[in-house]
């Protein structure tokens, strides 16, 4: 079930259409979004969504910071899996 090839603005329609599934709690809207699309297709709109994203919580600057601020977190998490609080 293999879909016809898309161009680089479809998709990142596709991300954006993700981005507006997931935001409204849809799950089965984003595997249907997803789950036909050939792998290299599936990380560039996996990718440009993480990137809307960032630049939607960050601003245009605030990369960066953002990443920091993420890779804090998952330090955090990590180590409070180490203790044995996996929540």
């Amino acid at each position: 079930m293999s879909e016809d090839i898309l161009t680089p603005s479809e998709l990142q329609d596709r991300a954006w259409a993700v981005l507006a599934a997931a935001a409204e709690d849809r799950p089965g809207d984003v595997d249907e979004l997803l789950v036909t699309l050939p792998w290299d297709d599936l990380v560039t709109v996996v990718h440009a969504t993480a990137r809307a994203c960032v630049t939607i919580l960050a601003g245009p600057d605030g990369h960066a910071r953002l990443a920091e601020a993420v890779r804090a977190l998952l330090l955090e998490r990590r180590a409070e899996r180490e203790r044995g609080s996996d929540e």
